[in-house]
């Protein structure tokens, strides 16, 4: 949701974009009454989310370096919705890549995510396959 999005993830992004507005909104107006909102953006944390989706071999790809186990996140989470933030990025890899990618121009960004999130993304056939420039 902090991130451009990408090919074959058409939903996900978007709808990672919405809930974290939609928590801003919902923590804002709240706050008075004493209730946190807090949407928590963990990137790269090991979990069971990509043995159920059939990603773990595309996820194991992935550079160690760049995941956060989940009861860290989990840990982070609770101290920043208790301190009343209303949008919480957990470790510095994770704030770095969303820092960057808000700073770079958007056509960069997206380049660079497209060149790359293939190699990370599921192929399902005719899902994952990219049109042609003749089909546009």
């Amino acid at each position: 949701g902090l991130v451009p999005g990408t090919a074959a993830h058409t939903l996900y992004g978007a709808s990672k974009a919405y809930l974290i507005h939609f928590s801003q909104s919902l923590g804002q107006e709240n706050r008075a009454c004493g209730v946190h909102v807090c949407a928590l953006c963990p990137g790269f944390t090991w979990s069971e989310f990509h043995d159920v989706s059939g990603a773990r071999t595309q996820a194991s790809r992935m550079p160690r370096w760049m995941w956060m186990g989940a009861a860290r996140v989990v840990r982070e989470g609770l101290v920043a919705v208790e301190r009343g933030a209303l949008v919480y990025v957990p470790g510095s890899i994770n704030r770095s890549i969303k820092t960057l990618f808000k700073l770079l121009p958007d056509r960069l960004a997206l380049t660079l995510i497209a060149r790359r999130a293939h190699q990370f993304r599921v192929s399902d056939g005719a899902a994952a396959e990219q049109p042609s420039r003749r089909d546009h």
